[in-house]
């Protein structure tokens, strides 16, 4: 999403989007891997052979097969590079849409690819801990190797990563295509052939990693094989019971199933700590003495069992130990071994079970194969004699204890049948041992043991039938709690559905009335604006009217000052007294009027002032109360 254009982005399903951006993660992590391992080949390997001059077997141990992950995924990322290139919107242009990468990822993960995939990881993953405690001794102790590796701490192309850190990354990189497969799949939509193409590309790639995680395994298994084999005398031997020897060079050939430290019990019940391998087909027992390993001694046993005829079974009142019974040639033998744990123990006691069973079919797969098709004959001649046997009974009318009797000798006979069945397995297993011929007595006692054996299991079978009908009765019972407690928690949430309803009702005439009522304060509130507008066009008329008034005053206060300032100026001392009944003359009769004209005005306009004055003020004390009712009303609204 943020390389296309976001004209071209926005047009896009969301879906299509978070799919397209996961497809673009894995490309550009890719693209990051590739770059780790070129800068693996081609910084470091190469300054380790030109600059520090290791010999190609230190730079190997190092960096393993690295220029086969590098085609591998070289070869990977060209592909999806190339996909990309042909999904244009349109051809050519930098917007794209890549429909189909399925196809790509199960051609990458399946058949030939995917098993180089194993082999190449597998080996680079097995050599992790060796490569990275190589590394650390050359820089302890090769002062060219330590320059070089501070120089190339200033490359800008290794951005301070040393080698441990990229072989980390590689090891990583395997784990992260699952997650990435899963989050494309999950956008992509079903049921059509890049979701099939997808699920089995997942399938695969989850499949490349169990079988690196077992290559991995299995070399860490001969790496401590080979370190217990290091630690032990060239001489060491164990003088077994069938008068062969047992030698240290014989363990090379076998592949370690499991070990770990066991207490063998003596014969006088004390517990001696021993290291205890299981091989391909023999189970060891080693002690440490001056930090080597030798053959255990304890009451001249052998120290070595043959796992072909070795029977395994619990203590009984202790949870920690087994014994081991060898049915062999030369006589049967019991160990009584001890674990630190009852997990242990069961986990000791299956992987041998597991050896054994391996061993046999590896042995008598020919025999068994011939002895089961026999055993299946036979079972079918019966089955039909059997029925044969119905069939002539209900033909002859005979009654049920008769019919009874012929059934009960029909399932005898097929018992004895099989119990030959089994006789005759025991000793074509007798006879398909190498030492069978001459030594038929010791094979008729080991048959023995294993017949108590099989006794055992059957008992320990049919505890575990009553444990498992106690467990089905508890089961039931609990199943009849869980259903009563169903059903009360039904009723309860039958009556919380019902509260809930009368609380919808409840909230929803509340929800009414609050629409109600924000309608009417709404109506108010321009109601209100309305006056308050009406308010503010009559203040401003007062406003304007006083404005007036204080006009007329300026004009009354000019035209008193300019009248007092035209009458004449009057001496007092050149006033001649004149009697009061004189005749005046027409000019002080004028001057009479004029005056009196003049005060007639005067007081007309200020009277027309006072009155408009009280006016005002009326108005402006209305308007004062009638704004701040209204003021008072917006707050409360």
């Amino acid at each position: 999403s943020l390389t296309v254009e976001h004209k071209f982005c926005k047009r896009q399903d969301k879906r299509a989007v978070k799919r397209q951006d996961v497809i673009y993660e894995l490309m550009q992590t890719e693209l990051h891997h590739l770059q780790t391992l070129h800068i693996m080949a081609e910084v470091f390997r190469r300054g380790m052979k030109e600059e520090v001059q290791l010999d190609t077997e230190s730079v190997e141990r190092v960096f393993p097969c690295l220029d086969q992950l590098l085609a591998f995924h070289h070869a990977f990322f060209t592909a999806m590079k190339e996909r990309r290139q042909s999904s244009g919107q349109p051809p050519g242009h930098r917007n794209y849409l890549i429909q189909q990468i399925g196809d790509i990822l199960l051609r990458q993960f399946s058949g030939e690819n995917g098993e180089k995939m194993k082999q190449v990881y597998g080996e680079f993953c097995s050599h992790h801990n060796e490569a990275v405690a190589f590394f650390k001794d050359l820089m302890q102790h090769n002062k060219r190797f330590q320059s070089f590796i501070k120089q190339q701490g200033h490359n800008s192309l290794v951005r301070r990563r040393e080698i441990p850190e990229c072989i980390l990354l590689v090891t990583q990189r395997i784990t992260k295509y699952p997650v990435l497969l899963e989050r494309i799949l999950h956008y992509t939509q079903e049921q059509t052939e890049e979701h099939g193409n997808l699920s089995k590309a997942l399938t695969h790639v989850r499949d490349a990693i169990a079988g690196v995680d077992l290559r991995v395994s299995e070399y860490e298994r001969h790496q401590r094989l080979q370190e217990v084999w290091n630690r032990m005398e060239n001489r060491s031997a164990a003088k077994l019971k069938s008068g062969n020897t047992f030698r240290k060079q014989d363990m090379m050939g076998q592949t370690l199933r499991h070990q770990g430290m066991l207490l063998w019990k003596t014969a006088t019940s004390r517990l001696k700590d021993v290291l205890a391998l299981l091989l391909t087909d023999v189970l060891v027992f080693l002690q440490e003495k001056d930090q080597k390993y030798t053959f255990a001694t304890v009451d001249q046993k052998p120290p070595v069992i043959a796992l072909q005829k070795l029977i395994v079974r619990e203590v009984a009142n202790e949870e920690k130990g087994m014994f081991l019974i060898s049915a062999s040639s030369a006589g049967p033998e019991m160990y009584e071994v001890h674990t630190s744990s009852k997990e242990e123990r069961n986990t000791w006691m299956r992987l041998i079970r597991e050896a054994v069973e391996r061993l046999v079919c590896v042995w008598n797969v020919p025999s068994l194969v011939i002895l089961t098709s026999q055993d299946q004959q036979i079972c079918s001649s019966l089955e039909e004699k059997l029925q044969i046997y119905t069939e002539l009974s209900a033909l002859s009318e005979r009654t049920d204890a008769a019919l009874l009797d012929i059934s009960c000798h029909a399932a005898v006979t097929i018992q004895d049948t099989w119990y030959e069945v089994q006789k005759l397995l025991l000793q074509a297993s007798e006879l398909a041992s190498p030492r069978g011929p001459c030594l038929h007595l010791h094979g008729l006692r080991g048959n023995s043991l294993q017949e108590q054996e099989k006794q055992r299991n059957l008992e320990k079978r049919k505890e575990e039938v009553a444990a498992a009908q106690r467990l089905r009765e508890q089961l039931r019972q609990e199943r009849e709690r869980w259903e009563r407690e169903c059903q009360a928690k039904e009723s309860q949430q039958v009556e919380q559905e019902s509260q809930l309803v009368e609380r919808e009702r409840k909230c929803l005439q509340a929800a009414q009335k609050l629409r109600q009522e924000r309608e009417e304060l709404e109506e108010q509130l321009e109601e209100y604006q309305q006056s308050l507008e009406r308010l503010r066009e009559g203040q401003r008329s007062v406003e304007r009217e006083r404005e007036r008034l204080e006009d007329q005053q300026k004009l009354l206060q000019a035209w008193t000052h300019g009248r007092q300032s035209s009458l004449p100026a009057v001496i007092p001392h050149m006033v001649i007294p004149l009697d009061v009944q004189q005749v005046r003359s027409p000019t002080s009769n004028r001057h009479s009027s004029g005056r009196n004209r003049s005060h007639v005005v005067m007081t007309s306009w200020k009277w027309t002032f006072r009155k408009s004055n009280s006016s005002l003020k009326h108005n402006l004390k209305a308007i004062n109360y009638d704004y701040k009712s209204h003021l008072t009303y917006a707050a409360f609204l």
